[in-house]
């Protein structure tokens, strides 16, 4: 059987390049390809075909990556594509599709007709006007001039261009290695020109989903405004230069603190249907949410970094709303095969459990708590001096500033005949030796209480206790790691009479509250 094979570029911006049985063809920067791009080697890639056993060897020869069916190419390394494979001669640029003519037997690609209808996601949007057509929905006002709101301080910003129609149904997007990539390689951009559209498909996607009658939304963290070193109204007008380029209206929310804005709590999709879209309820079955913030390990395609965090995966999951990586929205690629990390802490399935009476002695003691900042230390505290009619009395150090001080009001307590809780960390030997130490000069028993809490289940809670603005010492991730290193389990060897482990079991102000804690709260 005689058998041809093609390079076709799916933008038809160039004649299809023959790729002659075992022979060897360059392709590259050149007048054959038409492209110009510097970032380009002319010799990026080799391509033999193999016209009897249907495939073409492939070899990336360039310093910049190549991509094959949406994954990066190692440099020299050979790779096998078969019919209907999708080649980017620069990852994520310049599509090209390998056909064999008459295809494969039994090829799921044997249909492909590049000529007659493009696959969507590479459609090309350059220089072309398209006539966008919203749905009609009820109460829905069109914005009618651009906007910018400040929300609480500064803690929120929103951009509402003009063209902005409300809508039961939401398309939302994470901004940074979404829909927009840096210039210049680095992760963070340089300055406020160092961006670019990050895939040839963003505009026209957009577009046909506001056909659709979707609102487009952006949903985006920008910390460095909310610390000082990004000046907002420079953001703003990078932010405008963003929406004139994908050429959409698109609203705009950035959350500059560490509020119930910031990804992956809701506090922007909350504002966003409970101001900004005409009080019309939305239909989360029918929206959908886009970001790069996944928790992607590291390698989950060839040469790609982890993720630096999964806050966008989590706020889809938060919202009960689909969602989807940027590589699979705008190029179409599978996610089935790729390792997600999974957060150390789902606080949907956590369950509470009763509280532990063995923690009330008749006796006359010390109670050393043990566990992390976040833990629960203080919440026991305050349900045993409860529930034993302050009989117990906590001693911390959170308060008084040191265990010198702490000390000398147990001493004090013991005195009058009150039980004492100490209410600190107590990570190691020599922390809780004070306390063994004081109980066996005052002839009292000691006991010890050490909080199960992991420390991702701390830090969940700390992050609960800052949205709740409940007043507790700030407690950031070095304290949670310092805490974590000096550990040492407690052991009746220390002195104790016995270590009892508790469970932390929060109780809830409100419904309200207790959605939030059912919420994932942490990025990573």
């Amino acid at each position: 059987m005689n058998r041809n094979c093609l390079l076709r570029c799916v933008l038809d911006s160039h004649e299809p390049i023959k790729l002659s049985h075992n022979t060897e063809v360059t392709i590259g920067r050149s007048k054959v390809t038409k492209i110009k791009d510097q970032s380009c080697s002319r010799k990026q890639l080799t391509l033999k075909a193999d016209c009897e056993e249907c495939f073409v060897e492939i070899i990336q020869h360039g310093i910049n990556p190549t991509g094959l069916d949406g994954f990066a190419l190692k440099k020299s390394v050979p790779y096998k594509a078969k019919h209907g494979s999708k080649i980017e001669v620069l990852l994520n640029n310049y599509f090209h599709v390998i056909e064999f003519d008459p295809p494969p037997e039994n090829s799921d690609n044997s249909k492909i007709n590049v000529k007659r209808k493009l696959p969507e996601e590479y459609t090309e949007t350059k220089n072309k006007k398209i006539k966008v057509e919203m749905q009609d929905t009820d109460n829905s006002k069109e914005a009618t001039e651009n906007k910018w709101e400040e929300i609480d301080r500064g803690e929120l910003y929103v951009f509402t261009p003009k063209g902005v129609k409300s809508s039961k149904k939401i398309a939302a997007f994470d901004m940074d290695g979404t829909l927009i990539k840096t210039k210049s390689g680095k992760v963070h951009p340089v300055d406020m020109n160092d961006w670019q559209i990050s895939f040839p498909s963003v505009a026209q996607k957009l577009k046909e989903l506001l056909s659709q009658g979707y609102k487009l939304v952006i949903l985006s963290n920008q910390a460095p405004i909310g610390r000082g070193r990004v000046k907002i109204e420079d953001f703003k007008l990078k932010i405008e230069s963003i929406v004139d380029k994908v050429n959409v209206p698109i609203q705009v929310f950035l959350a500059t603190g560490k509020t119930f804005y910031r990804k992956p709590a809701t506090g922007m999709w909350k504002y966003l249907l409970e101001k900004e879209n005409d009080n019309i309820a939305i239909d989360i079955d029918d929206s959908l949410y886009c970001g790069d913030a996944a928790g992607r390990v590291a390698n989950w395609a060839p040469g790609k970094k982890k993720d630096h965090s999964m806050a966008d995966k989590l706020l889809a999951e938060n919202l009960g709303i689909k969602f989807y990586t940027p590589e699979q929205f705008f190029l179409g690629h599978s996610i089935q095969n790729v390792p997600f990390s999974e957060p150390e802490f789902n606080p949907k399935k956590y369950k509470s459990g009763p509280f532990n009476e063995n923690l009330i002695s008749d006796d006359l003691e010390i109670l050393v708590l043990v566990g992390f900042p976040g833990s629960g230390k203080s919440f026991l505290s305050k349900q045993i001096e409860k529930k034993s009619n302050f009989k117990y009395v906590s001693v911390c150090r959170d308060i008084l500033g040191s265990w010198q001080k702490c000390a000398a009001e147990a001493t004090k307590l013991l005195q009058r005949g009150k039980s004492v809780i100490v209410d600190s960390t107590n990570p190691d030997v020599e922390s809780r030796g004070r306390w063994t130490a004081l109980a066996k000069e005052k002839k009292v028993e000691c006991r010890c209480a050490k909080m199960t809490t992991s420390m991702a289940h701390s830090q969940h809670n700390n992050r609960f206790r800052e949205l709740m603005k409940i007043k507790h010492v700030p407690v950031n991730d070095i304290v949670f790691h310092t805490y974590k290193n000096k550990f040492t389990e407690p052991s009746t060897k220390e002195g104790f009479k016995e270590v009892i482990e508790v469970q932390f079991t929060p109780t809830f102000d409100d419904k309200t509250a207790e959605e939030i804690y059912k919420m994932y709260l942490l990025e990573k």
